[in-house]
């Protein structure tokens, strides 16, 4: 359906492209009656207020003066609007025009002002407003001319957007529906107010659909994601009092050391040399906080008031000697000021300034003075070089930082769904598939898991260069490590027909100190690109002693080798050995070996390759480890697989109902009975409505998060198992969880056997 409208008649016309239909009313439904096609796809059907319908097309309309007339063809696209007396009204080459039933065309509409209009909106009693971005103007029909009224731009706070819808509520007030939220006009007042995701709307991304207003001041907005409903009288609301604004802090460099000052002062005394005092206010309010507007007035300094928006923060560079008086007020986005905060201000003249040392200076003046202003002025340069370093190197780190969280935030985003793509592949491949359907989701699951390689590695480059890759210090089993990365390895290796081979030295400590984790992410790195890049022989792996401590890991293979040029550019980022033709043929994004060298440099150690073209690869790992001198128990033993949990009765608390779906059916696959609460809230009603063995929690929740939860259940005395479930990629998430209470801790995507395996470790056996 391109084009739908219900006529006065209780009729409905529905256009499908060129196809024109009458629906009739009948009992329990409709009469579809075929229409004449039109010439061109309908896009919009209009009705006048005599009757008249209209089928409107790209450049060309349909028109039907009454039930009983023939269509008749007219040169006017869309979109057409019904002006105030119920005529279509079209906008033509910057210019309004009306239909005219006495000259059977469309003529120009007197007093219209030129514009780029985008929405037109007209009522019976003769009001008109023409909508254009960042401008609004409201006019009066009257004697067949439109008479101005009303003219809002930018600076009234008009929003410069390309689509929005407007409606009038029964108070005479304007609504305005755009991709930036709802927007009220008081035309008589001329206020304008936004409202957005702070004041309850589900959705701001408006506009693009209908706006409607009832007669009984209920409004419906559509979006993307459905119709946002909203009351136009609870919202016109007389504004508040405005809330008061305080001194956050008070700060000033001294002696090229920054010093802070009492925040709730109400006199500032400055010394001559004091420099860059910088005023932080903020609103007491947590609407909209970072659209809170404040403005700064320094009597003695400023001629007038000096409006600033969040963060609100003025500095002032340098105050000559005297007495100011600071003025600080703020305000909502569209409320009145708050009532004024006063800081006196007295600045101190220097020695030179006063009446003795005046009359004392005055004899050698003129000399001295030259020398002064030479000396002024060449600690100003270097002060302000400084400054420029400074901000320079300030702005590097916001970027990172920003880089930082941005990948960080990408990467949950991306594991939550993931988390559905695995699973439910996962799930699949548990039930009766032909060959070719199980062959499809295999596909699924490899390309899911290279997906989440790819974002785990971004994720280790982004720690690495914002320096917060946080590298552990325990003890740990070598050659447990070494066993379980040739387990992992050797089916790679025996499904190409290669040999795999492990050697330790027998001089090698059997436990190092270091960080496990990370040796074995690059060594199975190392190992996993040797057998992916060699055809046939096999891949060695040797450990042994570093001259004066740690070890040295050597992984040879019998592959393609490497030139001198390939060698050069192996260890940067999204580089192959064999450039354009590796990815293209062996796969893999060119980061696993950057991150490696990276990781072995932050552990003071380093990787370095040894190859010729023909004649295989050997890459050798030195890290410097040292040596654990009394034996581990517990981690130099091979570790045991924590048993299966038997079934239970699990409560599941997620609130994305795929994750939701994907984990509970691998739960109940297993034997459990699991119960799904979407939020803190119902999770808290479950409990209290019977008994569970354990509960696994999502650390995102929708009011109560998943550590507050797992904190209230604790101080509740509830003493069952919890297990963490997070998309969260911060090194910092498995900490508060644990601190929170949890006593498991699991990233998404998960599997059926993450799951039972961490249901076994905490106790479920």
């Amino acid at each position: 359906v391109t084009a739908f409208a219900a006529l006065a008649d209780g009729s409905l016309r529905v256009a499908q492209g060129a196809r024109l239909w009458r629906l009739q009313p009948v009992a329990r439904g409709f009469r579809r009656e075929a229409l004449p096609d039109a010439p061109w796809p309908v896009r919009q059907w209009l009705q006048g207020g005599d009757g008249s319908l209209w089928a409107v097309g790209e450049q060309a309309s349909l028109y039907w003066p009454d039930e009983t007339s023939p269509a008749r063809a007219v040169p006017a696209g869309a979109p057409l609007w019904l002006g105030p007396e119920g005529q279509p009204w079209r906008l033509l080459e910057g210019g309004l025009q009306r239909w005219s039933d006495r000259a059977e065309a469309f003529v120009r509409v007197p007093g219209a002002p030129p514009g780029d209009w985008r929405e037109l909106h007209a009522d019976p009693d003769g009001q008109v407003w023409l909508a254009a971005p960042a401008r609004l103007v409201g006019l009066l029909w009257r004697e067949g001319a439109l008479q101005p009224r009303h003219a809002f731009d930018a600076g009234h706070g008009v929003p410069a957007v390309e689509a929005l819808q407007m409606a009038r509520d029964p108070a005479g007030a304007l609504w305005l529906a755009t991709p930036r939220g709802l927007w009220r006009l008081d035309p008589a007042a001329g206020a304008l107010r936004r409202f957005g995701i702070g004041d309850g709307l589900a959705v701001q991304e408006l506009g693009e659909g209908g706006l409607l207003v009832s007669p009984s001041g209920h409004g419906a907005a559509l979006s993307a994601r459905g119709l946002q409903r909203f009351d136009t009288r609870r919202l016109d609301r007389r504004a508040l009092a405005p809330p008061p604004v305080a001194i956050e802090s008070l700060r000033l460099r001294r002696d090229g050391r920054e010093h802070a000052l009492p925040p709730d002062a109400t006199l500032l005394r400055l010394g001559p040399g004091d420099q860059d005092l910088r005023v932080s206010a903020r609103l007491l309010s947590f609407v909209e906080p970072a659209a809170h507007r404040y403005r700064f007035r320094l009597d003695g300094y400023d001629a007038d008031w000096i409006e600033l928006g969040a963060p609100g923060e003025r500095v002032f560079p340098r105050l000559d000697p005297g007495r100011f008086e600071l003025h600080v007020e703020g305000a909502l986005p569209d409320g009145a000021w708050s009532p004024t905060h006063r800081v006196t201000v007295l600045v101190d003249p220097p020695w030179w300034r006063t009446r003795s040392a005046l009359a004392l200076g005055g004899l050698a003046g003129l000399a001295l003075l030259t020398l002064a202003a030479q000396a002024h002025r060449l600690r100003l340069r270097r002060r302000e070089a400084w400054r420029v370093a400074q901000a320079r190197q300030q702005l590097a780190e916001q970027n990172s930082e920003a880089k930082t969280r941005f990948l960080a935030t990408l990467g949950h985003e991306i594991r939550t769904p993931m988390t559905g793509v695995l699973g439910m592949a996962e799930l699949l491949q548990g039930s009766a598939l032909d060959p070719e359907q199980r062959a499809r989701v295999d596909a699924i699951q490899g390309a899911g898991r290279h997906l989440l390689r790819l974002v785990n590695d971004t994720l280790d480059l982004a720690r690495i260069e914002a320096g917060k890759l946080e590298l552990e210090d325990a003890p740990f089993a070598l050659r447990p490590l070494l066993d379980e990365l040739a387990s992992l390895l050797r089916p790679l290796a025996e499904a190409k027909g290669l040999a795999l081979t492990l050697r330790c030295d027998t001089d090698v400590p059997a436990c190092l100190r270091g960080d496990a984790t990370r040796v074995r992410q690059i060594l199975l790195n190392l190992a996993s690109n040797a057998i992916k890049f060699c055809e046939k022989g096999g891949v060695a792996l040797h450990v042994g002693l570093r001259a004066p401590q740690g070890v040295a890991i050597l992984v040879r293979d019998t592959g393609p080798g490497l030139a001198t040029g390939q060698q050069a550019r192996l260890f940067q980022r999204f580089e192959q050995g064999s450039a354009g033709r590796a990815s293209g043929r062996y796969g893999g994004s060119g980061l696993g070996l950057a991150i490696s060298q990276e990781l072995a440099a932050a552990m003071g150690g380093s990787i370095t390759v040894q190859s010729q073209p023909g004649q295989g690869a050997t890459f050798r790992v030195a890290l410097p480890l040292p040596s654990v001198g009394l034996p581990l128990p517990a981690p130099c033993a091979p570790p045991s697989r924590p048993a299966v949990p038997g079934a239970r009765r699990l409560l599941l608390v997620e609130d994305d109902p795929l994750v939701a779906q994907v984990v509970q059916g691998l739960l109940e696959r297993q034997g459990h009975t699991v119960v799904h609460a979407p939020h803190g809230l119902a999770a808290l009603s479950a409990l209290a409505a019977g008994p569970f063995d354990a509960a696994l929690l999502d650390l995102d929740l929708p009011g109560l998060d998943g550590l507050e939860l797992a904190r209230l259940l604790r101080q509740q005395g509830r003493t069952l198992p919890l297990l963490a479930i997070t998309a969260r990629a911060d090194a910092a998430a498995e900490r508060e969880a644990l601190a929170a209470g949890m006593a498991g801790f699991l990233r998404k995507p998960v599997t059926g056997e993450m799951l039972a395996t961490r249901l076994g470790e905490i106790g479920l056996d």
